[in-house]
């Protein structure tokens, strides 16, 4: 997850610097340094059900944020940065559409585009879980999505701190998560369970993604915290949205690594989670399986 020995936890993949050059930080988080064991994308199918993941939620939500800044990004000069941008499919949508704004992206899986993409958009390959290599009071509107899987129980507080931390006074934070589910299927049911035990024996606790609200409301220096949460259907019952959960669900979950790792974690050869996983597909045209996503934001004290 990075050399310790370096003078700094990111490289940067493009010469267009938005920004003045980042500051290495620092971090008083405990894990720093600890290797970070969770699905990143890999190949192409990995990177197509993030594309995916992103239209489904600027459907539901009819927007690509929740904060009161649309006018803000179109007058100009706004500095927006994504923390754990994946392949960028977010920045890119906003970067197109609001030009006279500058937007940033930072992960520490280098699978953005690094050459072909718009002037107003840098990407940055840092660790997170060292602390943002930023200056304090840096961005008017930070915003970190689908991290759910890779933040341990005892590491949100540290980044959320960090998210606080560089954005302005007056700015805004907001994070994107899947919150839960309900009415699954009994082989769903055991798919979900397996990986939360899972989770949870790496110290990663999924249902801390429903309260994210708290944790935001212990930081200081910020207002209100607001929450809101949207549910749809999986499966073809859901209808196309149904259907393009279900694409994002199996591009996920067959891939090799998720293979290999249900297969070790529920005792079955690789054959068979692929059996469990046609298995499933019949069952969410039988079954209604509910699923929720849940924006919260807020703004840092003026």
């Amino acid at each position: 997850m990075g050399n310790k020995n370096s003078s700094s936890n990111f490289k940067r993949k493009s010469s267009n610097t938005l920004l003045n050059e980042p500051e290495p930080r620092n971090s008083n988080n405990e894990n720093e340094g600890t290797e970070q064991k969770y699905y990143l994308p890999n190949d192409s199918n990995d990177i197509d059900g993030l594309h995916l993941q992103h239209f489904l939620k600027k459907h539901l939500y009819h927007n690509n944020f929740s904060v009161p800044i649309e006018d803000n990004l179109i007058q100009g000069g706004y500095k927006v940065l994504d923390v754990g941008c994946g392949p960028g499919t977010w920045l890119l949508d906003l970067s197109v559409k609001y030009k006279d704004s500058y937007f940033f992206g930072l992960d520490i899986m280098p699978v953005y585009p690094s050459e072909i993409k718009p002037k107003n958009l840098e990407f940055i390959e840092s660790d997170i879980f060292k602390g943002l290599p930023f200056p304090d009071n840096v961005f008017d509107f930070v915003h970190q999505g689908s991290m759910l899987f890779a933040v341990k129980a005892d590491q949100w507080n540290f980044v959320i701190s960090e998210l606080v931390r560089v954005t302005k006074p007056g700015g805004f934070i907001e994070l994107v998560e899947f919150t839960g589910s309900q009415n699954n299927g009994p082989i769903l049911t055991k798919l979900h369970d397996t990986y939360h035990d899972s989770c949870s024996q790496r110290g990663v606790d999924l249902s801390l993604s429903c309260h994210l609200d708290k944790i935001l409301e212990s930081q200081v220096n910020i207002t209100k915290v607001h929450k809101d949460t949207k549910s749809f259907l999986m499966g073809p019952n859901g209808g196309k949205l149904g259907m393009v959960m279900q694409d994002v669900f199996l591009i996920y979950h067959a891939s090799k690594a998720s293979i290999e790792h249900l297969s070790l974690k529920q005792g079955i050869s690789n054959e068979e989670v692929k059996s469990m996983l046609n298995d499933i597909v019949k069952e969410l045209e039988e079954t209604k399986p509910e699923l929720n996503i849940s924006r919260f934001w807020t703004q840092k004290n003026p």
